[in-house]
């Protein structure tokens, strides 16, 4: 289940028409009582999250004690971008153009990786580059993350 944030109210706005992350994680919180396998996406994350951010969220989710967290950045094409500025989030604009969206994504990397390794986490962090950071990140690099085998027990 995507957990892209904690804000219920930034939430609202950046996708309107899903459930808030207080239910998200409620619903998370009794799969994992149930006995479910928890698996954690935190995407996308907007713009502004920085390192805090990142080791908050991480801290909140560990708690679920998930086999997988896979984290993306918001992605601001097509009506994506359009749909956020219409509801007041101008942050999106720093995203809105192909060199600033991938210079976001990877900074953004760096800092949830970062938190990752401080919270204990980076063992079960995924992290799902776009195609369209060819050119921005070292091919070798996005290929490992790629074709990188899952870390989740299958019997």
């Amino acid at each position: 289940m995507s957990l892209p944030d904690l804000d219920d109210c930034l939430s609202r706005k950046i996708e309107p028409k899903a459930p808030l992350p207080s239910a998200r994680y409620e619903a998370l919180k009794k799969g994992k009582e149930a006995g479910c396998r928890i698996y954690v996406a935190i995407a996308p994350t907007h713009p502004h999250f920085q390192l805090d951010d990142f080791k908050k969220h991480l801290e909140k989710i560990m708690l679920l004690e998930p086999e997988v967290i896979f984290w993306e950045p918001i992605n601001a094409r097509g009506t994506n971008g359009k749909r956020m500025l219409a509801a007041g989030l101008d942050f999106v604009k720093s995203v809105m153009k192909k060199d600033e969206w991938a210079n976001n994504f990877i900074q953004q990397w760096e800092l949830v990786e970062t938190a990752s390794k401080d919270i204990g986490c980076n063992n079960i962090l995924r992290i799902w580059p776009d195609r369209e950071l060819e050119g921005y990140v070292d091919k070798k690099i996005l290929e490992s993350w790629w074709y990188r085998p899952t870390v989740e027990k299958w019997s």
